[in-house]
């Protein structure tokens, strides 16, 4: 008897996005940082889908209802896949799961000359 081979993963995005906002001392937008998956290495693009594995952007909501912090900043990430995308916003300190944070962290170090900016 041989055992079933493992599901197939899940498809890579095409793009992510992430842009951060918000403060009450020293409000800020910053420009939002878009990451084409297309131009990643093969180490990345497995970093990339753990990450996106983790966050499981699809049983997020699509804005966390937490107030957050007063002087919070608010970050909304922005996935694309071909035929569909989702975006979640969430705030410093509203409860939000720390993979979110995680993938946000990634989008926002891998700006780079040349990538895309918004």
């Amino acid at each position: 008897m041989t055992a079933d081979p493992p599901p197939p993963a899940p498809p890579l995005p095409v793009v992510i996005e992430c842009q951060r906002q918000g403060g009450l001392a020293f409000p800020l937008r910053r420009p939002a940082i878009s990451v084409e998956v297309a131009g990643l290495d093969a180490a990345e693009r497995q970093a990339l889908q753990r990450l996106v594995q983790a966050a499981d952007l699809a049983g997020q909501p699509a804005d966390y209802p937490g107030p957050g912090y007063p002087d919070a900043l608010e970050t909304q990430l922005t996935v694309t896949w071909p035929g569909h995308t989702v975006r979640v916003r969430f705030r410093d300190g509203d409860g939000h799961p720390a993979p979110l944070d995680e993938l946000a962290g990634w989008v926002l170090r891998h700006n780079r000359p040349g990538q895309a900016k918004k």
